[in-house]
């Protein structure tokens, strides 16, 4: 079964994430999981002795929102009369920050995929999805999948991956293919490249996509050129009409320069379309 995981701060880009994790859930047969942590506030207890302590209040007040988003997330369950798969809906909480425990979180629930949401300018001064997201992407043991605040859940048909072609792509790739095969969506490798491609590079991209269609039968490759690339991935997602871009992060070289910390912002700021993030570990 896979488990999908929502961190939810309750703001309304949560919220259209949290519904997307919702429909998500039912086309993969998956189970969804909310999540929210709850601030720590500290105190006094004799001396100079100070302990961290989680109010009675701030605690009540996770539990009793967490458990409104999953009655109303199982209300909108009932009201679906088709013979579909009913994920199973509950909520987890913690005292202290987002990224603390959510390795732990992820591995005690068998977490297949997180999901976040994002609200466009104002992602980054948003106190859960701000500068969080970046701890998050940097410990994270599991893909993260991040919501504009916009997008709304269409059934997957296109998923585009983004890569450099590295022998750590191969796992991804396959994490893919087990989610597109299954649901006959297509999935698109796409290689961008800055500089114009020479005839080298191209013998060695061609052999690289028969070993990779003879692994995944029916993935199809493209290959683009363009000066700069965040706006060619855009451009990609556009021409190609995929309803996912899935990208690799990489601790410190980020897809070459490519996704360098500012870049990898825009990206996500900008998008119009689900992004799919996995770490380099």
């Amino acid at each position: 079964m896979k488990n999908i995981l929502v961190l939810t701060d309750f703001s309304e880009n949560a919220k259209a994430a949290e519904k997307y994790a919702f429909q998500l859930a039912i086309h993969v047969k998956g189970n969804l999981i909310l999540y929210n942590t709850y601030s720590r506030q500290r105190e006094k207890i004799s001396g100079n002795v100070v302990w961290p302590h989680s109010t009675p209040s701030s605690e009540l007040q996770s539990i009793s929102n967490l458990q409104a988003r999953v009655n109303e997330l199982n209300h909108d369950l009932r009201k679906i009369k088709d013979n579909i798969h009913k994920p199973e809906i509950r909520h987890l909480g913690n005292a202290g920050s987002l990224a603390g425990k959510l390795n732990e979180i992820i591995a005690e629930n068998d977490i297949w995929l997180c999901v976040m949401g994002t609200k466009g300018e104002s992602f980054a001064n948003n106190v859960l999805f701000g500068s969080n997201v970046f701890k998050v992407l940097e410990k994270i043991n599991c893909p993260v999948l991040i919501i504009p605040k916009e997008a709304e859940y269409k059934k997957l048909k296109k998923i585009g991956y983004a890569t450099d072609f590295r022998s750590s792509d191969v796992d991804i790739i396959n994490w893919l293919y087990k989610l597109a095969d299954p649901l006959k969506i297509a999935l698109i490798l796409v290689h961008v490249s800055a500089d114009t491609i020479s005839d080298s590079e191209k013998d060695v991209l061609r052999s690289q996509e028969k070993i990779y269609k003879s692994q995944f039968p029916g993935t199809t490759i493209q290959i683009f050129e363009g000066e700069n690339i965040q706006d060619s991935l855009h451009k990609i997602a556009e021409q190609l009409d995929v309803s996912m871009l899935a990208l690799l992060h990489r601790r410190q070289e980020f897809f070459e320069g490519l996704f360098q910390a500012s870049i990898s912002r825009k990206m996500i700021k900008h998008t119009a379309i689900p992004v799919l993030i996995f770490r380099d570990i």
